[in-house]
């Protein structure tokens, strides 16, 4: 499995700068989540969960490897608007990947292999066909993983909704500390081919051992995708 990398993110903030011709600073940046796209287009643009299409004109990791579909955190400068389908020009100043996954089907082999442990889930959306989740636990010493899982002996709920699970294997580390995280989960498997959007359960097991995690969600895929 991969390992997980933990990001600490400033909030935006504003520099005493020169400003450009548009108004934009050139001491402002934002911290987004965003996916890359290199289909038709160089080198690249990134679509933000917000929907904003980024186009870097410059960039202080020129030799970051990106590939079509790959999930990031970005940290970009505006430096001008941009034109048909490319709302900013942006100069990127750093890019770090994003753990990606898929669903993982959950038989009674492998539900200890992946674990149960407890995590907080602490923000969650849905873009294009991700499932983004930011989320907490206590470790500090070892690897920890995630997995969003489907039991394949009750992959729906009693009104026929599908159940998905974040799971969580602390690899028995010691709770030192709070450690953040974040994860993005394809959901492509979930599609029905009579419908252009599926509700489904989203669930995890909460630290406090009683008041778990629940919510319906729906993932809408329409024509594009």
């Amino acid at each position: 499995m991969k390992k997980l990398w933990f990001l600490l993110l400033a909030l935006p903030l504003v520099f005493a700068a020169c400003d450009d011709d548009e108004g934009y600073s050139l001491g402002d940046f934002w911290v987004t989540t965003a996916t890359v796209k290199t289909v038709g287009v160089r080198p690249y643009v990134l679509e933000t969960d917000g929907g904003k299409r980024l186009f870097p004109s410059a960039s202080n990791v020129p030799g970051f490897e990106v590939f079509n579909g790959q999930r990031v955190w970005v940290n970009y400068t505006i430096l001008e608007d941009g034109e048909g389908d490319v709302d900013h020009l942006v100069k990127v100043n750093d890019l770090s990947e994003m753990l990606t996954k898929g669903i993982f089907q959950l038989t009674p082999e492998t539900t200890d292999s992946i674990g149960h442990d407890p995590l907080t889930i602490n923000d969650y959306w849905i873009s294009g066909d991700y499932l983004t989740v930011l989320f907490s636990y206590g470790g500090g010493q070892k690897i920890h993983f995630i997995t969003l899982a489907q039991d394949v002996e009750a992959p729906v709920n009693e009104d026929g909704l599908p159940v998905l699970e974040v799971r969580h294997n602390r690899n028995n580390d010691p709770v030192n500390y709070r450690l953040n995280g974040s994860v993005s989960f394809l959901l492509e498997d979930l599609r029905v081919d009579d419908s252009d959007e599926i509700r489904f359960v989203l669930r995890a097991k909460s630290p406090d051992g009683y008041s778990d995690f629940e919510e319906v969600l729906t993932y809408s895929y329409g024509e594009e995708g």
